[in-house]
């Protein structure tokens, strides 16, 4: 029984070599003071990169301008779509996300994120904003297995994100895999020799 035991423990720890890892991409390296708004083509933190459409398409505002919704936030132009994607081209999960809005129109509209699935396929979700300069917090479902993930602007409603949940599945090194199995032949070979006893 101790035999199965030990093996049972051995599985969970092969488990837990690939656990995901959770990083949220907060923006604080655009935290300026002054109240310019900042034009970027791109824009790359703790492995994901943001690309526009549009040449110099991605902005953030500076604390002292208008649109500065609390914390730095990325934004973009009226029309462009934002693509959100790993630098190694991993695959990874979206959880959740702040949003608010970028000085435009006032009332309330509908945001759309797109998910591009690793196996083929999509998923989206739609959003609703109410027009504030405020972020607001938003799970996200079904955002899982992605190869990339794209939002794009309005025309009179422009907004920013900010505090993005992502996380991609740790791939164990081939060691780990080697130890795992030599493990189990040892346990089988144990096994077996017990039972000739």
């Amino acid at each position: 029984m101790s035999l199965l035991r030990t093996a049972a423990i051995a599985a969970l720890f092969a488990a837990g070599a690939a656990q995901a890892q959770t990083t949220v991409i907060n923006f604080n390296g655009l935290e300026q003071r002054g109240v310019v708004t900042n034009l970027l083509d791109s824009y790359t933190e703790s492995g994901y990169s943001f690309n526009n459409n549009y040449w110099y398409g991605l902005s953030y505002a500076e604390k002292s301008n208008l649109a500065y919704a609390g914390s730095a936030g990325l934004g973009a132009v009226a029309l462009s779509t934002t693509t959100l994607s790993r630098t190694d081209g991993a695959a990874f999960s979206l959880g959740s996300i702040s949003l608010a809005d970028y000085i435009g129109w006032p009332g309330a509209y509908n945001v759309t994120l797109v998910g591009k699935l690793a196996g083929g396929g999509s998923v989206s979700q739609t959003l609703s904003l109410s027009g504030s300069n405020s972020f607001s917090n938003y799970t996200l479902n079904g955002f899982t297995n992605l190869v990339s993930a794209s939002w794009q602007q309005g025309l009179v409603h422009t907004y920013q994100v900010d505090n993005i949940g992502a996380s991609v599945s740790a791939v164990p090194e081939p060691a780990t895999y080697g130890m795992l199995l030599g493990g189990l032949g040892l346990m089988a070979l144990m096994l077996r020799r017990r039972k000739t006893i």
